[in-house]
């Protein structure tokens, strides 16, 4: 039987999924410059002290909207993981694919990611959307460093520090779609993402690979 604070714990949770859901409505039809809390308040049919009730500040409200794609990136990239048709050192490549397939088809997603190296942000947030976002960007270390630790007992990448590489990766990441938005706020061409992340990527993978080093042993 459920008690009174397992159902006061349910209806809270409820109400927040229902602010993020009007969230993401608002956020998508008018960017996040454009949106204010009252615009929030409004969709969900709620009050603006409703919202304040369960998120400190727009910013807080718009980062708490990356949780669901966190906790897919943790199922998928578990998945990828456990697939036996790969073998390590190409898990790693199909995981990269992934994120970036990811980037090129959720601009919001992406440019909520970037909001969190905002300085100041943490003053904005909750303790509950700050832990929750931290505690999704660890998966995200954990498994690009398992992905990399994989490919290096299988032999197939030389034995680097797992932890550093899976830090560079990730990096190297967001500072793909950093550049990208840089060049497009100034009306510069911009190349595809899928096609520099690409070739950023094999840079860093060919350095790992085994026969990479011992080309470079014999040179």
């Amino acid at each position: 039987m459920t008690t009174a604070q397992e159902r006061k714990q349910q209806e809270r949770q409820a109400r927040r999924r229902r602010i993020q859901q009007a969230a993401r409505t608002v956020f998508g039809e008018r960017g996040y410059a454009k949106t204010s809390i009252e615009q929030v308040a409004r969709q969900a049919t709620l009050s603006v002290g409703a919202i304040y009730l369960y998120f400190r500040s727009k910013e807080d409200l718009y980062l708490s909207l990356i949780e669901d794609t966190l906790e897919r990136f943790d199922a998928d990239l578990a998945a990828l993981r456990g697939r036996g048709d790969l073998h390590p050192a190409a898990r790693l490549g199909a995981a990269w694919d992934y994120l970036v397939d990811w980037a090129a088809g959720d601009v919001e997603g992406t440019r909520i990611l970037r909001l969190m190296s905002q300085p100041g942000i943490r003053k904005q947030l909750t303790d509950e959307v700050a832990a929750s976002a931290a505690a999704g960007l660890d998966m995200l270390h954990r498994h690009l460093t398992a992905l990399v630790r994989d490919g290096i007992e299988s032999g197939h990448y030389r034995r680097v520090d797992a932890d550093q590489t899976a830090g560079v990766l990730w990096a190297l990441f967001l500072g793909i779609m950093e550049s990208a938005d840089a060049r497009a706020n100034l009306g510069a061409e911009v190349e595809a993402l899928s096609t520099s992340a690409r070739a950023a990527f094999l840079a860093i993978e060919s350095g790992l690979r085994v026969e990479t080093a011992r080309v470079a042993e014999a040179a």
